[in-house]
């Protein structure tokens, strides 16, 4: 497994883009470092399937920005995934909802690469919001697809 755990200080550029923090499970675009306004967010175009997989399980994820998307897609074996932010607040409402979000990834991975052969790299970020207030930490991660699964532990304690 393959990862990074930073902090990842956001306050600074939502306040920039006039955004606010989120308070339930969202997806962060893949260009919110760098992005000017929330017009110019990008998405990762796996955003729009890996929804329809949540929306089946009853998971309802915003969208940092709001409803215009724009979306990026690659051709290449890896899949990337868009960055998924835990608010405080989803994960102590419901503390199951780390291990479902993992288990609707790892159910669109699969789906995602079956009849692929060799190497299945997965790239995604995660950012969970901590009790200490305004803190966020952020887990890069990028490798096998199985390792996703093992991340919920990592997840939990950060909260």
């Amino acid at each position: 497994m393959n990862y990074t755990l930073e902090e990842y200080k956001i306050e600074s550029r939502l306040e920039k883009l006039d955004l606010i923090l989120p308070k339930s499970l969202s997806f962060f675009p893949e260009n919110k470092d760098i992005a000017n306004s929330k017009n110019e967010f990008i998405f990762t175009e796996s955003v729009i399937d890996l929804n329809k997989y949540f929306i089946q399980n009853n998971i309802i994820l915003d969208f940092l920005g709001g409803d215009k998307e724009v979306y990026r897609s690659r051709k290449n074996a890896d899949i990337y995934l868009p960055a998924i932010f835990f608010s405080l607040s989803a994960i102590s409402e419901n503390p199951e909802i780390v291990s479902v979000s993992l288990n609707i990834l790892s159910s669109y991975i699969y789906d995602r690469l079956k009849g692929i052969i060799g190497e299945k790299n997965v790239k995604i970020e995660f950012h969970i919001e901590t009790k200490e207030k305004g803190k966020i930490m952020k887990i890069d991660y990028k490798g096998d697809a199985e390792g996703i699964k093992n991340l919920e532990n990592i997840i939990k304690t950060l909260r």
